[in-house]
């Protein structure tokens, strides 16, 4: 069942992300309300989980992003391993510090796109990086609570099971 939730989220995230979002733009910018669901569900899991989803978000922004594949699910991935590591150590039940690392987060991941980018030999926009990850730090204020209550949710907890 969790999976099932996850994977719907996703979809679900990615196409307010392609048709919504971009309607409430502040000079071209808007946040990515998929990414914001990545960092807050790996703060709240394990390794293996954010690796998981890192890669299916990944793969979903690469069907709009197609110059570079590969580039999203990698930075993703990698991000959502930090957030795990985020995770590890703070009170998930307060907001501060998963927005704050959200903002953290989301500006590294602008870095390493531009970075790539730049590599391969496509140009990107340094300056979108900072506001985006302004943007994402806003809306990711108002996501968290509801997010973090659908996490604790007992269909998306991994239960133990023991063997006799």
């Amino acid at each position: 069942m969790k999976r099932v939730v996850v994977i719907l989220m996703c979809v679900f995230l990615y196409i307010i992300d392609n048709t919504l979002l971009p309607f409430l733009n502040i000079k071209g910018y808007y946040p990515s309300a998929l990414f914001i669901f990545l960092i807050f569900y790996s703060i709240n899991n394990d390794y293996w989980e954010a690796i998981k989803v890192g890669v299916i978000a990944g793969l979903l922004q690469d069907l709009y992003f197609s110059q570079a594949l590969g580039i999203n699910p990698l930075v993703n991935m990698l991000t959502c391993v930090a957030a795990v590591k985020v995770g590890e150590n703070i009170f998930k039940e307060k907001r501060l510090i998963p927005v704050m690392a959200l903002f953290a987060l989301s500006f590294l991941r602008g870095l390493c796109v531009f970075s790539l980018l730049y590599v391969i030999g496509l140009k990107a926009d340094y300056k979108s990086t900072l506001y985006v990850s302004i943007y994402n730090a806003v809306l990711s204020i108002f996501m968290y609570k509801p997010l973090y209550k659908l996490l604790q949710k007992p269909f998306m907890k991994k239960q133990w099971k023991f063997e006799k």
